[in-house]
């Protein structure tokens, strides 16, 4: 009898182990994002299953890849982008291994405001609100994502550098005194081709995964905190947009005037419901560009001001937030810094692009990244020899689809 037994409970745990063998595994789709009325791409859209904290998001032609558990499979797959209604599709309606998925975002009615509301509307008081619910919308305990970094290089336009990687970045919002993120190479690889102008030689941002893995919950952007508030005056849009089903105050800041140092024009979008920042997107002024390129800039990129004159023509940046739970998380962020090189009567325009977005969020101790596992410079990735740029080097990893502006770099490949 106890033989049966054995025997029984041998069968049973082979059993479950079949199942759950055949529940692990995953689902990968890549397709298209499109708007429903234009059938044009909708750039930077976010894609995932947000009550899992995983997800992706589409490139600037709207195209993406995305590859999420089956285990999760019944759960919406739900694509959101600022100014578009929500699209949800239970992950089972999904066939895995379709590379032709064209998903239809429908754009939201914006709501159209009149001077007198836009005139009576406490701008500024939103925006300090906003800041001060900080602590309580986004996360108070250490997190752990892991998300896809990419950095490239244009020169007059063409691809000449492409630097790509899967970071484990770690965030721990506790300490009163501001901790920057640490994060770790996880797989990674960088294109270098060999039409690269020597004047863009050093042209870079060695630490470019710091740069753009920074959100709110670890510390305010020096622009917005303290009494940098009193340099900008802040007004409502004319529209009150729309994101994951919720009323968004689109919030224009400009400078007070030439005297504000590092100044930028941008948008501050507030979710309406619960006073949590959507979306942070600034340009720097002329005058606010030239200044940061005279200073921090100098030491950021080294030698890169040397001998050939230089202009700077544009520094921009977007930041995205989503709703996972009941806080919110960073979602992706972008840095764009354009230079003209002149030397003699030649003029070469170099154009660096820094973005990160997060994959997965999950909770952490703190301490899941050691100093000697951190990444330290992106010039340090290998480089990829070979001219192929597949989707099989990322593994189980989610990733944003090159361009196929990108992939002509495989052209001029350094051997």
């Amino acid at each position: 009898m106890l033989r049966f037994y054995r025997t029984a409970i041998l069968v049973l745990f082979l059993l479950t182990s079949i199942q759950i063998a055949k529940a692990q595994g995953y689902i990968i789709i890549s397709g298209k994002i499109i708007d429903k009325t234009t059938r044009q791409p909708v750039p930077y859209a976010h894609i995932g299953v947000m009550s899992k904290g995983t997800g992706t998001i589409a490139n600037a032609q709207g195209e993406f890849y995305y590859r999420f558990p089956k285990i999760a499979a019944e759960e919406d797959v739900t694509v959101a982008r600022l100014g578009y209604k929500n699209r949800a599709q239970k992950g089972t309606g999904f066939v895995s291994g379709d590379k032709n998925v064209v998903l239809e975002l429908e754009r939201a009615q914006p709501v159209i405001v009149d001077s007198a509301y836009i005139k009576g509307f406490d701008a500024r008081g939103w925006v300090v609100a906003a800041l001060g619910k900080v602590a309580k919308n986004y996360t108070e305990t250490p997190i752990m994502m892991t998300g896809f970094y990419q950095e490239t290089l244009q020169q007059n336009g063409d691809y000449v550098d492409i630097r790509e990687g899967v970071l484990k970045v770690e965030k721990d919002p506790r300490p009163k005194i501001e901790v920057p993120e640490k994060f770790r190479l996880l797989r990674g690889r960088r294109f270098e081709s060999t039409s690269r102008h020597k004047a863009l030689d050093e042209y870079e941002f060695p630490n470019g995964a710091a740069i753009v893995t920074r959100s709110l919950e670890t510390g305010l952007p020096d622009y917005l905190s303290g009494s940098n508030l009193a340099d900008y005056r802040f007004q409502l849009d004319d529209t009150i947009a729309f994101y994951n089903n919720k009323d968004v105050y689109q919030i224009h800041f400009r400078p007070v005037g030439p005297q504000v140092k590092g100044a930028r024009n941008g948008i501050i979008c507030i979710n309406k419901a619960d006073s949590a920042i959507v979306r942070i997107a600034y340009d720097f002024t002329p005058e606010g560009m030239e200044e940061v390129f005279k200073s921090s800039m100098k030491s950021v990129m080294g030698k890169v001001l040397g001998k050939s004159r230089r202009e700077p023509k544009r520094l921009s940046s977007f930041t995205n937030y989503l709703p996972y739970g009941d806080k919110w998380y960073l979602q992706d962020s972008q840095l764009l810094i354009q230079t003209d090189f002149i030397e003699k009567s030649e003029t070469i325009t170099g154009t660096i692009t820094l973005h990160f977005v997060a994959n997965d969020i999950l909770k952490s101790n703190g301490n899941a990244v050691p100093p000697t596992d951190q990444l330290l410079d992106t010039s340090l990735f290998p480089s990829q020899r070979i001219p192929k740029y597949d989707e099989v080097y990322w593994s189980n990893f989610n990733h944003i689809i090159p361009s196929a502006d990108m992939r002509k770099i495989l052209e001029t490949l350094k051997k």
